[in-house]
């Protein structure tokens, strides 16, 4: 029997909880239709529908409750949207093959009290999966629904390890399983954690790029000004890129004096009185042609000094900045064409004017020092804009060369340092590449912090792993 659902507005539906999974301990706290109250299944929908998805039950001589052999030619695939739980089903009951979708609840008597039997979105569910049985499921076409009860057949194993994953204290739940399947598992899963951060981290810069009319060095120019930035100033850096258009830095860009008047005109830190004449000849030149090209500065109150090293401080990034743009003479997307790390290192060379050797800040001698842009810096500046221009590149364009360029360029880089980082390698995690780093970083933030276990393909594969 083939089931279609009718097409007709969904009705309201109490949809299961979705994200990070928890036990409620206060009854009171929640919701009265809240699945995790439920103290014969405290883990919640979720569980229920990735043990049916995957199978991780006693799957010998199933029957529906009436008595009716069930065989799953294809249990379905979950779905997050308003809806039966899982799509695509194939099963044969009680002789009858049926195609459709599965609704999974913890008791069947929530189908009712979910408002599932006026939903005419529900009559395409074939096979109704709870964890215990306690009352007949009727669809708003009066079916009675064929049910199969979990509860004398899910593995304990499964319920105890995801039951350990929630409540495990430390930032990885998982962390006492890495080592047997670190090598395999774990990096084929970072592989697409990897993807999932490159197409997260790029979604701003993907509008962008629609915005500046495809025009692929405005955005590098973009992309640039915001890693110059790092964590302190990215802002003012990008305020920086929107109040001095690519289009008006382009047509000076052989001139390495008048790019660094714009670049520090803009950013707002020659609107005062200065002493030496490096700044006031800068300050002249800006004047011109801020009133050439209707040029409005960013606010100079937006910059951080404080807690910098001053080798990292803005006026040293800007004038690293304006050096780099001359130097390539405006070329911007020569980054996007350099094929390996190497290249672009060599192309990142860049030394700012000779007044910033005896300056950190205009008007502020110190003893002499070189600033050309430093290995690390020059890294991190591949990883937080050629790498995102390429990804972002290679969308637009449906170009797959570029996307796996970016990846590869990610592979050739060395890992960046801090704590999370040091914890994974501490738990036997190899991070050999900035690529692998990256995925590291993902993975903690979007699925080991908010405990999405069963959303991780590493938890996934240890919970199939207690298949009875």
């Amino acid at each position: 029997m083939l089931l279609h659902p009718r097409p007709s507005p969904r009705a309201w539906r109490s949809a299961p909880v979705h994200g990070p999974l928890h036990v409620v301990r206060d009854p009171e706290a929640a919701a009265p239709h809240d699945l995790l109250l439920d103290p014969a299944f405290p883990y919640g929908e979720d569980l229920l529908q990735f043990i049916w998805e995957a199978q991780l039950f006693d799957r010998h001589s199933l029957r529906t409750v009436d008595g009716r052999p069930v065989e799953v030619l294809h249990p379905g695939r979950i779905q997050r949207d308003a809806g039966p739980d899982l799509r695509d089903a194939r099963l044969r009951i009680g002789g009858l093959e049926w195609a459709g979708t599965v609704e999974v609840h913890v008791r069947s008597s929530e189908w009712a009290r979910h408002g599932h039997q006026h939903d005419p979105a529900y009559e395409s569910v074939a096979l109704h999966v709870v964890y215990e049985h306690d009352a007949e499921a009727r669809t708003l076409g009066g079916r009675v629904l064929p049910t199969v009860e979990l509860l004398p057949r899910v593995s304990t194993a499964s319920l105890s390890l995801f039951a350990g994953l929630l409540r495990g204290r430390g930032a990885v739940p998982c962390a006492a399983h890495l080592p047997p399947a670190e090598p395999e598992r774990l990096h084929t899963w970072l592989e697409t954690v990897l993807v999932e951060r490159l197409i997260r981290r790029t979604a701003a810069a993907e509008e962008l790029h629609g915005l500046l009319q495809r025009d692929s060095a405005a955005l590098a120019w973009h992309l640039l000004c915001r890693a110059f930035g790092q964590r302190a100033n990215a802002e003012p850096f990008a305020m920086l890129a929107h109040a001095l258009p690519w289009s008006v830095l382009r047509r000076v860009r052989d001139d390495a004096f008048r790019v660094e008047a714009l670049v520090f005109g803009q950013a707002g830190l020659l609107q005062v009185d200065f002493v030496d004449e490096h700044p006031r000849r800068l300050q002249t030149e800006h004047r011109a042609l801020a009133r050439l090209h209707g040029l409005r500065p960013a606010p100079v109150a937006a910059w951080t000094f404080g807690r910098l090293r001053p080798a990292a401080f803005p006026t040293v990034r800007l004038a690293q900045l304006a050096a780099l743009v001359a130097r390539l003479s405006g070329e911007l997307t020569d980054l996007a064409a350099a094929p390996d790390v190497p290249a672009l290192r060599r192309l990142l060379q860049a030394a700012p004017a000779p007044y910033w050797t005896t300056h950190y800040r205009f008007d502020h001698a110190t003893p002499p020092r070189p600033k050309p842009l430093g290995a690390a810096t020059v890294d991190q500046l591949i990883i937080n804009a050629v790498v995102p221009l390429l990804f972002v590149l290679g969308r637009t364009r449906g170009d797959q060369a570029l996307r796996d360029r970016a990846i590869a360029l990610l592979e050739q880089l060395p890992p960046e340092h801090n704590t999370v980082l040091a914890q994974w390698t501490g738990r036997g995690v190899a991070v050999d590449s900035a690529a692998r780093g990256q995925a590291l970083l993902e993975l903690q933030r979007q699925y080991c912090t908010p405990r999405r276990c069963l959303s991780c393909g590493f938890g996934r594969h240890l919970l199939r792993g207690t298949r009875p």
